[in-house]
């Protein structure tokens, strides 16, 4: 792509050759000719002005010089991200397009310019909203409604009932309403529970791959609007996810949880069945969350506890070997204190 062009669609002011061709996106310690990089900070801005870089994005008070082209913005952030945009690999299919190779129940309702790739499974009166992609291999259960402008990942699996809202992007190999985890012990054996719930995934969420959200027992597991989740994440039935939370990946939450709103939970974080996380609480990876949070907590540590009490133990725990140490020097001291009062050389 042309400076000239790249500047216009990043809304950047150029100074600089508008003819130089841009190749790809790269860090500064790794740009070389034909790549476009950027410096967001000023302890950056010393690479800037020695980099190989063809261009380099910079905010409008960047006071250096520089070898590359300049790219001048008020938020290099920003910026990138439209960059990255623009160099992402098309792998988008033709609009309005449906393979041959799909299975599509004739009742299933497709909307305007939807893109269905090779051997997708669309079962009885589902409903995919326009604009939608389905990527190979996917499994659309009976009756799953599909709001518009969604993305699905290769062999994602949406069981039979399941509702998605709009924008909704699931990552591939990821599966929506299973059945949840749930046994009795009857007569010495474990007798499965029906869940005839569903699984709610509320507008704009970002679902990474090969997480599972278990449908509910009866009613629904929701998934709140903005919420972003990582890959290799598990949810349980009935679990009620509030909205604009991240979970970051390998977390684990047991059923029946209640999370509000803006909750970040850590990597590998794991919480206990039946229990409630107010709004914007963090929780540290790998935290085990045994009991309800309120809300504004930061916490950490397994059982839970908060951050700075953590912390401080863990100052303690590092202070043992010096403590261990004094603790013998004293228990010598006392020692030769009561020998010498025994010998009666002292009272």
């Amino acid at each position: 792509m042309k400076l000239s062009e790249l500047s216009e669609k990043i809304g950047a002011r150029l100074v600089g050759d508008a003819q130089l061709t841009i190749e790809t996106i790269a860090s500064l310690s790794e740009a070389a000719p034909g790549t476009l990089t950027f410096a967001n900070d000023p302890q950056y801005f010393p690479q800037v002005e020695q980099t190989a870089a063809t261009a380099v994005i910079v905010p409008q008070d960047f006071p250096g010089k520089s070898p590359a082209a300049l790219l001048f913005t008020a938020d290099v952030d920003d910026a990138l991200d439209q960059a990255l945009l623009l160099f992402t690999p098309d792998n988008t299919l033709t609009i309005g397009s449906i393979d041959k190779s799909a299975c599509i129940d004739p009742s299933a309702d497709i909307g305007k310019n939807v893109n269905i790739a090779s051997h997708v499974t669309i079962g009885k009166n589902s409903i995919i909203g326009e604009s939608s992609t389905i990527h190979p291999g996917c499994v659309i259960g009976n009756h799953v409604k599909i709001g518009a402008n969604c993305q699905l990942g290769a062999n994602v699996v949406i069981n039979n009932n399941c509702v998605l809202g709009n924008n909704v992007i699931i990552h591939a190999n990821a599966t929506m309403g299973t059945d949840g985890f749930g046994y009795r012990l009857v007569n010495g054996k474990h007798k499965k529970i029906p869940h005839i719930g569903i699984v709610v995934i509320e507008d704009d969420v970002e679902i990474g791959a090969n997480t599972c959200i278990d449908r509910a027992k009866f009613g629904k597991t929701v998934i709140g609007r903005g919420t972003k989740i990582d890959n290799l994440v598990q949810i349980g039935h009935n679990v009620q996810v509030g909205e604009n939370c991240i979970i970051v990946s390998q977390a684990g939450i047991a059923g029946s949880c209640r999370l509000g709103q803006y909750v970040v939970l850590g990597g590998q974080v794991g919480l206990k069945d039946h229990i409630e996380i107010g709004d914007r609480c963090q929780v540290g990876g790998q935290c085990g969350v045994m009991s309800n949070v309120e809300p504004d907590s930061i916490i950490a540590g397994s059982p839970h506890r908060p951050a700075k009490t953590l912390f401080r133990e863990i100052s303690y725990v590092q202070k043992l070997p010096d403590l261990a140490r004094q603790i013998k020097m004293l228990t010598k001291q006392i020692e030769s204190l009561e020998k010498y009062s025994k010998n009666g050389n002292g009272k």
